[in-house]
């Protein structure tokens, strides 16, 4: 039996998304006061211990095996906050990367299980939204191109949008919010629901 038509598969993708939409809010929640009010931001040394924890040993892979040459790691304390002067730049800077990854790792789910063929508006919804993540947050649609209805909550992926923004960079507006994320992945563990409960009615049938 294909994956896409496994109660397994929606109902493993159910927790998944649930796992997903739960860190990105907890993202969000630890990062408030920061992207409202401006606090100091995070400090990136409390890191340390977890960064500490590895099974790796980058210092053996220090050299190269094919001529090119070697380049140093950067150091591990390198990373930092960069400063902002509006809330919409924070916004965007602390939202964008978990809300992309989001997107990405459920359409990546969709792919392998078979689930992203589906013409569930939604299912293509999602879709288009990973296509304009990997775009540099850019919608890129062609003209000519072929587009299954692709929609969520009065929103609509057509034409108009080539050449825009997927999410806000602070300065220009976005096509979504972190709440649509949000939304659009709770509709789709709904979604799955669904799919599951068809998929098992048939099989006792």
């Amino acid at each position: 039996m294909p994956a896409s038509k496994t109660p397994d598969a929606c109902r493993l993708g159910v927790a998944f998304i649930e796992a997903q939409l739960t860190m990105l809010c907890a993202h969000a929640s630890l990062l408030s006061d920061w992207i409202e009010r401006g606090a100091p931001a995070p400090d990136l040394a409390k890191a340390q211990p977890l960064l500490a924890r590895k099974r790796s040993h980058p210092e053996a892979h220090a050299h190269s095996e094919d001529g090119t040459p070697t380049r140093s790691p950067a150091p591990e304390d390198a990373l930092a906050w960069p400063s902002f002067d509006t809330v919409e730049k924070r916004i965007a800077f602390a939202m964008i990367v978990p809300c992309t990854n989001a997107i990405l790792a459920v359409a990546e789910y969709f792919d392998i299980h078979r689930l992203s063929v589906s013409r569930a508006p939604e299912v293509q919804f999602l879709m288009r939204l990973r296509d304009a993540a990997v775009n540099g947050n850019t919608f890129s649609i062609a003209a000519d191109e072929y587009m299954p209805h692709a929609a969520y909550g009065g929103l609509i992926v057509d034409h108009t949008l080539d050449g825009t923004l997927l999410f806000s960079d602070g300065v220009k507006p976005g096509f979504v919010e972190f709440g649509d994320t949000a939304g659009l992945l709770r509709y789709l563990t709904k979604l799955l629901k669904s799919m599951q409960s068809a998929i098992s009615a048939g099989d006792a049938g």
